[in-house]
């Protein structure tokens, strides 16, 4: 990577990618970066493509910002969980050993040192979102006869799920912090990926069949990593 020139209203790192067919914009905590294909003539063609993008480059890096600094305040040990996606709440508590009490919904970590009760808070909300997610995968795809290969739970930082082509469902256990209406959407985009392997018009056709109310729930999706405690990032 080498840092681009200063003709952008906004600085960004640029990296060139075999494997890129198109620009490819992301912003990041460490600020926008922009990959191009290897024989992309960025003198000439790119700072039009940025220009056009500047609204939502600007409304990115915002996003991303928000979401560093409430990770930033939310980083300590919780002493409630709101997981939202399942209509629980559960307290957290110390203990000599960790463990979980299902009909009081409390969590017990270790009371040895912060670091170690956030690391096992981590653990149980991944063994938590094993149990609970393929679930609620399960019962939106049976309902509207879709059908999926495998499904996996893990802790992504940047997308909320994705689908392969041979029917594989990756989802990120921080969907649990999700209102209802945000985690079933995203489980109800990669089930429509099952269909249509793109974002293509057939693609959102489908999605709107199964989620009618899907411009609204994308839109507030973007901002939805505010739910996320900075605690369960790694």
């Amino acid at each position: 990577m080498a840092s681009s020139p200063p003709a952008f209203l906004y600085p960004y790192t640029l990296a060139r990618s075999r494997g890129a067919r198109n620009v490819r914009l992301t912003a990041t905590a460490d600020g926008l970066i922009v990959v191009v294909p290897e024989r992309f003539c960025v003198s000439r063609d790119l700072l039009p493509i940025l220009e056009a993008k500047k609204k939502w480059i600007e409304k990115a890096l915002s996003r991303v910002s928000e979401r560093v600094k409430i990770e930033g305040e939310t980083k300590g040990l919780p002493s409630a969980l709101e997981l939202r996606a399942l209509g629980e709440t559960w307290r957290v508590e110390t203990a000599s050993g960790g463990a979980e009490d299902e009909a009081r919904k409390i969590v017990y970590v270790p009371e040895n040192s912060e670091n170690e009760a956030i690391e096992a808070l981590r653990r149980w909300l991944q063994e938590k979102a094993r149990r609970e997610l393929p679930a609620l995968l399960s019962k939106e795809a049976k309902e509207r006869r879709f059908s999926f290969l495998r499904v996996s739970v893990k802790g992504q930082k940047h997308i909320w799920g994705s689908c392969s082509s041979r029917g594989n469902i990756n989802l990120n256990r921080k969907l649990l912090f999700l209102p209802k209406n945000l985690s079933r959407h995203v489980l109800l985009h990669e089930l429509c990926h099952l269909k249509e392997m793109n974002h293509s018009a057939a693609f959102y056709s489908e999605l709107a069949r199964v989620d009618p109310d899907f411009k609204e729930n994308a839109a507030e999706l973007k901002g939805a990593w505010k739910y996320v405690p900075g605690w369960a990032s790694d």
